[in-house]
């Protein structure tokens, strides 16, 4: 482990594995030393609904190589363009929550490197979109339809 990702995991652990920056950026590392981080956009396109980018759990090394952190300082100051860069390397995703009383459905859309857009839902059942979603009302209508699709 480098220097840096020493300091950013004992910085991580003195926060009990939870820490939000000022930016709103949540970063959270699982018992595993996994990592994940999660940064909200709001307003969500609706109020029963989620909407954010998410860098799915990956083991703590990859977490420190990806974003390329030089010390604690980048986990304070971080802001949602480096999440956004992630997503445009397919490396983080965005997420859509459909969120009704206690019932949760999450979808979570991520780009390849060949401009695709994957879907993949809480069991990581995966399969590509015929086209790449640009506006948060796409991902509602989709995660919606998908629902619908599946509660049915």
């Amino acid at each position: 482990m480098t220097r840096a990702g020493k300091h950013i995991y004992t910085f991580l652990d003195d926060h009990l594995g939870i820490y939000d920056n000022p930016q709103g950026i949540e970063f959270i590392m699982n018992m595993d030393d996994s990592v994940f981080v999660v940064s909200p956009i709001t307003p969500p396109p609706e109020p029963y609904a989620d909407f954010g980018l998410i860098y799915p759990s990956q083991p703590f090394n990859t977490f420190v190589d990806d974003f390329q952190f030089s010390g604690t300082r980048a986990l304070i100051t971080m802001t949602p363009n480096k999440l956004w860069a992630l997503y445009r390397k397919g490396k983080a995703e965005i997420y859509c929550t459909i969120v009704v009383k206690i019932i949760l459905y999450a979808l979570y859309f991520r780009l390849t490197e060949n401009n695709k857009m994957i879907v993949r839902d809480d069991y990581d059942r995966e399969h590509e979109l015929g086209m790449v979603f640009t506006s948060p009302l796409q991902f509602l209508d989709y995660t919606q339809s998908h629902f619908f699709t599946e509660a049915g």
